[in-house]
């Protein structure tokens, strides 16, 4: 086993992988990266990354290379590549990274803009390339049928391309992509459910009031798709039946206002607490300390969840968790085995679910547990990454 797992190290080619999402950058997908390029061996990767505030002393940490373009932090502000200077200013820093490297293959973690780099340094120099995909970013485009052919084209050149779910892998193939060169690497927790202090506990009981409550939480970008608002409008039925109880949203994001709005209008001030950002350090303990995990996502356009890694943070902390029908959620939460997945628009499927599993502790505590045992069984970073290791062979 040893000398098959150093012949095959041997035999990976050295890679560059060129993203405009990576830490210290927050973020799922600049998480995705990270994890994915320590669990490769550190002499095969190369990261070239936008420049961000205190990106040093994060670099000086990793053993592996990181190479923070300025051109790249540019990009990472307009998201586009209409300026023909900027493209080969991209495309000649990729190249001298590449010799000075000894690059032999092209990782891409934006199939725009940044595909197209590759798509065009790989038919001059011949080098191959692999590109990530995570739903929304191949399906907004496709509004605009040059992007669309554009992705078309960077797909069919490349020699791989890695899916966040089989949703998005779907979604591939609808684009005329090979099902066959497709790789579903999911997305697997970063935090652990190593034991939350009872001081930490306690503390956070203190803080936010919640000693004697039963917890709904939410962890996620406050945007419209990610469903806080159907938790919202299906609270006064549910308190009808739970008055104990309190909704906490973490995260921050464009639709605050009007969530806040809703609970104003609502009467639910002293029901729903916006927490803002949390640490990830800090994260584990209001895991730990809810009853509930929901997050009933919902489509809206082109705008959809991929996949969803909060749903296997909270099943990790053993609690049942609620999800919308929609794009690769049924990925991450099994209906009636790690949680229940609701019609995203349905108030009161929302309402039944929340009862059912606030009320009914033994259903709650069994799928909770059996959540836990799933993502401890499949769900982690040294496993998925393999999947990517071999097209890197």
């Amino acid at each position: 086993m040893f000398l098959c797992s150093r012949v095959f190290v041997f035999n990976m080619k050295k890679s560059l992988l060129v993203t405009l999402e990576f830490p210290p950058q927050a973020g799922g997908v600049a998480t995705y990266y990270y994890n994915v390029c320590k669990n490769l061996p550190a002499e095969k990767i190369t990261v070239m990354a936008p420049n961000q505030p205190n990106c040093e002393k994060f670099d000086e940490k990793q053993k592996f290379a990181i190479i923070r373009d300025k051109i790249l932090e540019d990009l990472l502000k307009t998201s586009t590549l209409t300026s023909r200077l900027l493209q080969m200013g991209l495309i000649r820093m990729m190249g001298k990274i590449i010799k000075l490297h000894n690059i032999e293959l092209i990782q891409v973690g934006q199939i725009l803009p940044l595909g197209t780099l590759a798509y065009l340094y790989s038919r001059r120099h011949h080098i191959p390339y692999i590109v990530y995909t995570h739903g929304f970013d191949i399906l907004l485009p496709q509004q605009f049928t040059r992007k669309k052919i554009l992705i078309k084209k960077i797909i069919d050149g490349a020699k791989a391309v890695v899916a966040n779910s089989h949703f998005t892998k779907d979604e591939l193939v609808k684009l005329g992509a090979d099902a066959d060169k497709i790789i579903v690497v999911h997305p697997c927790p970063n935090i652990n459910n190593d034991e939350v202090s009872e001081w930490k506990i306690g503390e956070i009981n203190e803080d936010y009031g919640l000693k004697n409550k039963k917890i709904i939480l939410t962890v996620g970008r406050l945007v419209a798709r990610k469903g806080h608002d159907l938790i919202i409008k299906a609270l006064p039925a549910v308190i009808a039946k739970i008055p104990n109880l309190i909704y906490l949203i973490i995260g921050t994001g464009p639709y605050q206002k009007e969530l806040e709005k809703l609970v104003n209008q609502q009467g639910l001030r002293d029901y729903v607490k916006f927490l803002g950002y949390i640490t990830d350090n800090e994260l584990p303990a209001f895991y730990q300390v809810c009853d509930v995990f929901a997050m009933p996502s919902r489509q809206i356009g082109p705008d959809v969840e991929g996949f969803g890694i909060a749903y296997l943070e909270a099943n990790l902390f053993s609690k049942p968790v609620i999800g919308g029908k929609s794009g690769g959620v049924g990925e991450a939460v099994i209906n009636g085995k790690t949680g229940l997945l609701i019609n995203p628009n349905r108030v009161e499927e929302a309402t039944e679910a929340l009862i059912k599993l606030l009320t009914d502790s033994a259903y709650a505590e069994r799928l909770g547990l059996q959540g836990m045992e799933r993502v401890i069984e499949e769900f982690d970073w040294a496993s998925q990454t393999e999947k990517i290791k071999e097209v890197l062979a």
